[in-house]
């Protein structure tokens, strides 16, 4: 499956969220599924449940939101001081945290093949 088909699909179902953004979401969700799967492309059978976890990160990371909460990343106590994470590190965190797999894992163990 290719990049342009994802975002296609992607685009049909969030029309309004910038393409800026469902791009950024596109490459997470496939650099997840082929690290999952073990594989160096997301066959095209995983079309719809890509497009369903594109969908799944940008509904739990808030980015449709205009008063999007943001996660602190930092706090210290002397001089009082916080950071806080941005969008791209809160898709990322979540993507790294395992959970996002969780609703999709029947789907993608059906095409997970061992490590070499």
């Amino acid at each position: 499956m290719t990049k342009e088909k994802l975002m296609t699909r992607v685009k049909s179902l969030l029309s309004t969220v910038p393409e800026q953004t469902l791009n950024f979401a596109c490459d997470l969700v496939i650099e997840e599924i082929c690290n999952y799967c073990n594989l160096l492309e997301v066959p095209d059978q995983l079309l719809n449940t890509a497009t369903l976890m594109v969908r799944g990160l940008y509904n739990s990371t808030q980015l449709g939101t205009e008063q999007m909460q943001p996660a602190v990343k930092g706090v210290s106590r002397g001089d009082t001081s916080y950071s806080f994470a941005s969008v791209a590190e809160q898709m990322a965190q979540l993507i790294s945290s395992g959970d996002f797999l969780t609703d999709y894992r029947v789907q993608l163990n059906a095409f997970r093949k061992m490590r070499r």
